[in-house]
């Protein structure tokens, strides 16, 4: 028996079915909401027990809500690499803060807690981080294997196509499971088969639970599309269109449908976040940044004075940078070295660079040189968090180099990045680096929130990998 064929009888033994995203993702919220619940009831045992109660099911309502959202979003993906603990963390806070408040609504509740009660309030939130974190690495786990299934299809198209796709480890990855297929020897664009033949083959599909229907073509597919569509209708089913090979090797894909005039429009490329998304990261830039200036004032001052003093040359330097759309800006940083290039023809730190100065050697390699690009941010035309931009003359090498790179100017350049915490910062000198890189970016983009950026902050300050392969 191959490899294949032992995973595949490994999965069947070890298959678990779901009753859908939706319908899971409540389940595993209400489960880490009667947690919460009862840690809350525990922190406030010595008072009243019906305002206990009261405000034990507050924190384990507001927690509950907040991780069926998160719950909704990793059963979607199931990608570890977004902040669930930090979420669970952040969840826990805010359902504290609301139990709070319900306290103080049903009863005159004298809040004056002391180290005993903060002692148990971290403990509770240790306890919380460890459940979320151990319960989505097992259902990752569990994912990568084929083992949850969640949705069932069945799928038509012609002979090639259908056996590529029920070969595809990424179906049963994200918890699908081909489990009926009708042949079509000259696919959706050619002859299609009697009436009753396909609404046989619908009906096969309801009687094996299916869910959904795939329909493998090309958009000029249509008048096939429709005629096989007819004969399907009694059958609450949901047909969709995979794109053959054909479409995907022109680097197309098919994000939803937008109503427009008489008809529907195919979205292609949507943009990173929509007005609500951009308002938040805005004001958390606002914020950030103005707090941040505020408060490093005096390490900038210092940094500025040993700069002037320790070699000649402004403490800063202005740099034009690709941002936004690709519009192009000046960036401010403190000047590390002992040339002032402009950023239209430079050449790229390296490690050991005799162009760095020694205190440009430090503030580099500990990320002070970009303290001052807080000002941009609070200009505007940076953000705390987001694909680091580079000189001009880089960024037009890079663009030619991977075909991918120029979509990083969708969102605006940031002073950190999700690239940078993930130890991608510095050299670019490889292929792999460069797509590593720009990978990194566009995952931010596309998956972007305000935990996110929060959770990439945090770990700029307080993770080692930030300051990997910094020159």
């Amino acid at each position: 028996m191959t490899i294949l064929l032992q995973e595949r009888e490994a999965r069947r033994r070890r298959r678990f079915r779901l009753p859908s995203r939706d319908v899971t993702a409540a389940f595993l919220g209400l489960g880490e909401g009667l947690v919460a619940g009862f840690l809350s009831l525990v922190l406030i045992l010595d008072h009243t027990m019906p305002v206990a109660l009261s405000m034990a099911a507050a924190a384990a309502i507001v927690y509950g809500l907040l991780a069926v959202r998160a719950a909704r979003k990793f059963l979607a993906y199931a990608d570890l690499r977004q902040p669930y603990a930090f979420h669970a963390l952040f969840s826990w806070i805010a359902a504290s803060a609301i139990a709070g408040l319900v306290g103080g609504a049903v009863a005159d509740w004298d809040f004056s807690p002391g180290l005993l009660f903060w002692a148990w309030f971290a403990l509770a939130a240790a306890l919380i981080l460890t459940l979320r974190i151990v319960l989505y690495r097992r259902l990752a786990h569990m994912m990568s294997l084929g083992q949850l299934q969640v949705e069932r299809f069945g799928i038509i198209g012609d002979a090639t196509s259908v056996e590529h796709l029920r070969a595809d480890p990424r179906v049963w990855q994200q918890g699908g499971q081909v489990v009926t297929s009708f042949v079509l020897p000259e696919g959706l664009g050619g002859a299609l088969p009697p009436a009753k033949t396909i609404a046989d083959f619908a009906r096969d599909c309801v009687d094996k639970n299916c869910q959904h229907v795939l329909l493998i073509g090309d958009l000029d597919d249509l008048d096939g599309i429709g005629n096989l569509l007819a004969p399907c209708r009694p059958f609450a089913l949901n047909f969709l269109l995979y794109p053959k090979a054909s479409l995907a090797s022109h680097k197309i894909s098919l994000i939803d449908i937008v109503p427009l005039g008489s008809g529907n429009s195919l979205r292609l490329l949507s943009a990173p976040m929509n007005e609500t998304g951009r308002f938040l990261k805005r004001a958390f830039d606002i914020v950030a940044s103005g707090a941040g200036l505020i408060l490093l004032s005096p390490i900038l001052l210092v940094v500025a004075a040993a700069v002037r003093l320790t070699s000649p040359g402004p403490a800063l330097f202005l740099q034009e940078r690709r941002g936004f759309n690709g519009r192009n800006f000046r960036i401010y940083k403190f000047r590390s070295m002992r040339v002032m290039e402009s950023g239209h023809a430079m050449r790229q730190a390296q490690k050991d660079d005799p162009r760095v100065t020694k205190v440009g050697a430090f503030i580099r390699r500990t990320s002070i040189d970009e303290l001052p690009q807080l000002i941009n941010v609070l200009k505007g035309n940076m953000s705390l968090v987001g694909p680091r931009p580079h000189a001009i003359s880089h960024d037009d090498e890079l663009s030619g180099k991977f075909e991918l790179y120029a979509q990083r100017q969708r969102i605006k350049p940031g002073i950190t990045g999700w690239a940078q915490v993930n130890g991608f910062r510095g050299d670019t000198s490889t292929q792999d680096k460069i797509e590593a890189r720009t990978l990194h970016d566009l995952y931010y983009a596309e998956n972007w929130s305000l935990l996110l950026d929060i959770w990439i902050v945090f770990l700029t300050v307080f993770s080692s990998r930030t300051r990997q392969n910094a020159h």
